[in-house]
């Protein structure tokens, strides 16, 4: 059993001895949900960091081959719970045996490995110009090189991270499980600590000059970027496990007990909507993915459920064979989301028709990243997967 499925179980026992039921309020405003992807086609930071809505370049429409695959560890078989990145022609992924791979882009041959002694490894990394940053459960953050797979620094928070990095120019940004949110310079020196309610195991959204954290306390915080000061601290229906999504004027995150919520990124305490139809009220642990006025997110539950983004109205369901913890991507109409039972699913962000599906050697738990044409995956038995178009 891993610890990330520890960690969890122990978050929903606490969570189920507090009551969680509401009513659902009138819909706010329509939500402006954008339809392409920003500049630039590098992948550096779960789910693209920043906003954590990021759509992604286009991808041909499937079918896709695969490109190559790349082992960690081929004798441990190293369990890869995070997702991997894409930055210029690298492909970097952590292990649960502390290792970093660099990845070439083109062949997936390994460019280098860093490894962190002692430790495991359950986060994303984050891509900062020539420098890869990421947390492990020993409470320290690295900062390695890119072009070389040397240690730059690291810091000590002590205390495990489970929560994936993000950067706001030259700040890194991300949460402890003693509730601490930290910021960093992108030389080590801590520039704030803040404190939230519990354990913070989500990647912060960075948005509208706030960093936007959920986790353990069932709340939505947000933090001033600059001076790490609370702006505000919104009640959550159930503790989250997975990172809000900030699109325009609200966050969409989905919590414990099956709930999947949109709530206003200014500071209302009130959500404007609630989807609770998760059957048996499992856990939303995947990220919400948003556009064209569709909001996409898995559940433990085993399915996919789109919402409409602006009154919280289920559009259509999708059922898989397996937990679905991977946060979607959203790619020129599609939707690509992988399940712990070992698929890929690649489906119709208006309808949810199944388009394709990959096989994966293990379940998958990480997003996808897409960049510059590819889609690269990890699974839980430390294979990473470069997918293309096959016309």
């Amino acid at each position: 059993m891993n610890q990330q499925f520890v960690m969890w179980s122990a978050c929903v026992i606490v969570a189920l001895t507090v009551a969680c039921g509401r009513s659902q309020p009138p819909a706010s405003a329509p939500a402006t949900v954008p339809a392409t992807a920003p500049a630039g086609d590098d992948w550096p930071a779960f789910r693209g960091g920043g906003a954590i809505s990021r759509i992604a370049s286009d991808l041909p429409a499937p079918p896709m081959k695969l490109r190559w695959t790349y082992v960690a560890n081929e004798k441990a078989r190293a369990a890869i719970e995070g997702a991997p990145v894409i930055a210029g022609d690298s492909v970097y992924v952590a292990d649960a045996d502390g290792i970093v791979h660099a990845i070439d882009l083109a062949t997936g041959k390994s460019r280098w490995t860093y490894e962190a002694k002692d430790a495991a490894f359950e986060t994303t990394p984050l891509i900062v110009g020539d420098k890869l940053f990421v947390g492990d459960l020993n409470g320290v953050m690295h900062a390695i090189s890119t072009k070389d797979g040397s240690k730059l620094w690291t810091h000590d928070c002590e205390s495990p991270i489970h929560s994936s990095a993000n950067s706001a120019g030259d700040r890194i940004i991300y949460g402890a499980e003693n509730a601490d949110v930290i910021c960093l310079g992108l030389d080590g020196k801590e520039l704030w600590k803040s404190a939230s309610g519990d354990r913070v195991n989500s990647a912060p959204a960075i948005a509208n000059g706030l960093a936007y954290v959920s986790g353990c306390d069932g709340a939505l915080r947000a933090f001033d970027i600059q001076t790490g000061k609370q702006k505000f601290a919104a009640d959550l229906p159930a503790l989250t496990g997975g990172s809000p999504c900030i699109v325009g004027d609200r966050a969409f995150i989905g919590t414990d007990t099956g709930y999947i919520v949109a709530m206003g990124a200014d500071g209302k305490k009130k959500p404007l909507w609630e989807f609770d139809k998760v059957e048996d009220q499992q856990m939303v642990y995947s990220t919400p993915a948003a556009a064209e006025g569709i909001v996409v997110a898995g559940a433990r539950d085993r399915n996919i459920y789109a919402l409409d983004a602006n009154t919280g109205q289920l559009k259509w369901t999708f059922a898989t064979r397996g937990d679905v913890d991977s946060s979607p991507v959203i790619s020129a109409g599609r939707v690509y989301v992988g399940s712990r039972d070992k698929k890929l699913y690649v489906l119709d962000l208006k309808t949810g028709r199944k388009l394709w599906e990959f096989s994966a050697q293990r379940g998958i738990a990480g997003a996808p990243a897409i960049a510059r044409g590819l889609l690269v995956v990890a699974d839980g038995g430390g294979a990473v997967y470069c997918l293309e178009g096959a016309k």
